[in-house]
């Protein structure tokens, strides 16, 4: 049975409406005050939700372009004047979504064409816009541009330059490209006529190939060397 109220604490007001009512008249005294922070919060909301709207249509629009470049890219195969299609609407997401994942990604695809057709001087460029813009790389696409730019250089016999990015590679996630990095990297070095660490990066090549007839190459590679 629940116990019985005295009188005193019936004249008590209720601890609620008290609280209640020491609000209302706050709001009442301080009226310019309160709608002038229910505003700025309203407002807050309102700009935090423009701007994930504005930034998802943004990423979202400029994905399309991505893809639309990406199919006509693949179209194109090996032809290098198909190619080209490809090469305008990748500049053009670059130039009017230049902030969004999907223009970083033009660059290196950018660089891949150039590449491709011989133009070494613009797909070093691109490559290195890619790299400069890139900050995580969990998909290991760094490794690849980094990589990209070592052909470039050792193409242009500028080995040293090339050793650089292949090691540079390497560094990077190269998670299932590790022997293509020890097999580049032994490369150069033969090029450069140290046999000792060409034969150490070959041996570590040799370690992480899982293809028999590439572990064949690269014992014939390791014999000749040692």
């Amino acid at each position: 049975m629940a116990a019985k109220l005295s009188k005193k604490e019936l004249k008590q007001p209720d601890v609620f409406q008290s609280t209640f009512e020491k609000i209302v008249d706050y709001i009442s005294e301080n009226t310019m005050r309160f709608y002038a922070i229910a505003a700025t919060v309203v407002l807050t909301v309102v700009i935090a939700f423009g701007i994930y709207l504005y930034w998802s249509n943004y990423q979202t629009t400029a994905a399309q372009i991505y893809a639309k470049a990406q199919a006509s890219l693949y179209r194109a195969g090996d032809n290098q004047e198909a190619a080209q299609a490809s090469v305008k609407i990748f500049q053009e997401l670059i130039e009017k979504y230049p902030h969004s994942w999907s223009a970083r990604m033009a660059y290196y695809h950018l660089g891949n064409i150039y590449y491709n057709s011989g133009d070494l001087d613009k797909a070093i460029d691109n490559y290195k816009r890619f790299v400069s813009s890139t900050k995580s790389d969990d998909a290991g696409i760094k490794f690849l541009a980094l990589t990209s730019l070592g052909y470039c250089f050792e193409a242009r016999k500028d080995f040293k330059s090339a050793l650089n990015y292949f090691e540079e590679a390497q560094k990077s996630n190269n998670t299932g490209f590790e022997a293509i990095g020890y097999r580049n990297i032994a490369r150069i070095y033969e090029e450069l006529n140290d046999k000792k660490k060409a034969l150490e990066n070959y041996q570590n090549a040799l370690a992480k190939t899982m293809d028999p007839s590439m572990a064949l190459f690269i014992k014939r590679k390791i014999s000749s060397l040692s």
